[in-house]
């Protein structure tokens, strides 16, 4: 199957990867130099309508307004994937810059690296 997805950074996509049962929504956080190649995945972060995840550190907290999606929802940041692009289903929208800048602060937070 050939993928033809075109994806940028910051964008909210809706994923239904065949081990999950319901669809999920995903951020899109690899750099959009890696975006353009031809490799058939993309690193990712899942968005959760869980608030109980938003006081963790570094997890973001998104407006629907924000997020396109039908709810707020958390920015999982210690939730990092890579997902085949096959399985991203649905383009949703693209945050704006300072929620995607808080997002990758709390990805570095997570891996570790100042």
């Amino acid at each position: 199957m050939e993928v033809n997805v075109s994806l940028k950074q910051g964008q909210i996509w809706w994923s239904q990867p065949p081990e999950l049962p319901e669809p999920q929504p995903i951020l899109v956080i690899q750099s959009d130099a890696f975006n353009r190649s031809l490799m058939e995945t993309a690193v990712c972060i899942t968005l959760s309508p869980d608030w109980k995840l938003a006081p963790a550190p570094g997890n973001v907290l998104i407006a629907q307004s924000d997020s396109g999606l039908p709810h707020p929802c958390v920015a999982n940041v210690a939730q990092i994937l890579t997902i085949d692009r096959r399985f991203l289903t649905e383009y949703v929208g693209t945050v704006p810059n300072f929620i995607l800048e808080s997002v990758l602060d709390g990805v570095q937070l997570v891996v570790g690296r100042s």
